[in-house]
């Protein structure tokens, strides 16, 4: 099983490595916004691992991509700067709204991050001298590297499969650590770890803003990317797009967030920008709640008891035997 999921990730990488040969600039263009969705929803997981419903993570993304499109176009920073300052930016608003409200559980927690994505989408909105209001904000530069602009789609497509990895790579070597078992016990019983000597708010705040950074990473490369930013894209939709990836995908799971993101991302590309987008998430949330409660990411588990099930029956005596 160990080799059969070392090949097939050798695969996956392979055939991602050439989508910029097979494909033309509209599957470059899709590819790189789904790695950017795959870095939001593995940026949220550890929050979630903690027990905290964060329904406000497009407020951050929004934060990282105004903030390093602003100093790109108005004062020229480079990328890797702007980029690194907006994901800076999104961990200390991150602080800022985390520290007074991660006392709060469950649905109340949820509603402050809700009320949080509003307040940014209306700084956003009315802000006009600063962001343009519902103009829009145009003109961001294309990113660069070392000095070197990354003019082309394919450029730029590599740039976000290495953003997704190095991510992916951070956030899966702090859950495996000492750190992701102690967020993992306070997501299961917070009053236990609590009774253990550890210190619930510290650990709650630093799952909450190690989110909110890579949020902003994602944000500032869509800035980069699409090169315009509307205020009402970062709204209460994104929001709630984000956390169905990490339910559809599967909690129980590092690979969760991923699977899902692509998966809903890919599926729901002939319908993005449409109200029939809403509708097919909706539909695929309901779909994974009833037949697969653990996620996208338990159906080869399913399927495999389902084969060894039948081959079972077809082997056992019949009673007439």
């Amino acid at each position: 099983m160990r080799r059969l999921r070392v090949g097939v990730l050798i695969v996956l990488g392979l055939l991602l490595l050439l989508v910029p040969q097979l494909g033309g600039d509209y599957y470059v263009h899709v590819f790189a916004l789904v790695f950017t969705n795959v870095i939001l929803a593995a940026s949220l997981r550890p929050s979630l691992t903690c027990g905290q419903l964060n329904i406000g993570h497009s407020a951050f993304m929004s934060v990282g991509a105004y903030a390093s499109a602003l100093l790109a176009k108005n004062l020229a920073v480079p990328f890797e700067v702007s980029m690194l300052c907006g994901a800076l930016l999104a961990a200390v608003v991150g602080l800022a709204i985390g520290y007074p409200s991660l006392r709060l559980r469950g649905v109340y927690f949820a509603m402050v991050t809700v009320a949080f994505v509003e307040v940014i989408r209306l700084i956003a909105q009315l802000w006009v001298p600063l962001t343009r209001g519902m103009s829009g904000l145009s003109g961001i530069p294309k990113p660069n590297l070392l000095g070197v602009t990354l003019a082309t789609k394919a450029s730029q497509y590599y740039l976000a499969l290495f953003l997704m990895l190095l991510t992916l790579l951070i956030l899966w070597k702090l859950e495996s650590s000492r750190l992701g078992l102690i967020w993992k016990s306070i997501g299961m019983a917070d009053n236990l770890a609590q009774s253990l000597g550890v210190n619930i708010a510290n650990h709650k705040l630093l799952a909450f803003m190690l989110g909110c950074f890579f949020a902003g990473v994602a944000g500032a490369f869509y800035a980069h990317f699409i090169r315009f930013l509307f205020p009402p894209e970062f709204g209460f939709l994104m929001a709630t797009n984000i956390l169905v990836y990490n339910y559809v995908g599967g909690r129980g799971h590092f690979a969760g967030p991923i699977v899902g993101a692509a998966f809903l991302s890919l599926l729901s590309e002939p319908f993005r920008g449409s109200a029939y987008e809403t509708i097919f998430f909706s539909i695929a949330m309901l779909l994974t709640i009833l037949f697969l409660p653990g996620g996208l990411i338990t159906l080869p588990g399913k399927l495999a008891e389902l084969r060894w099930g039948k081959s079972a029956s077809a082997h056992s005596p019949s009673p007439a035997a």
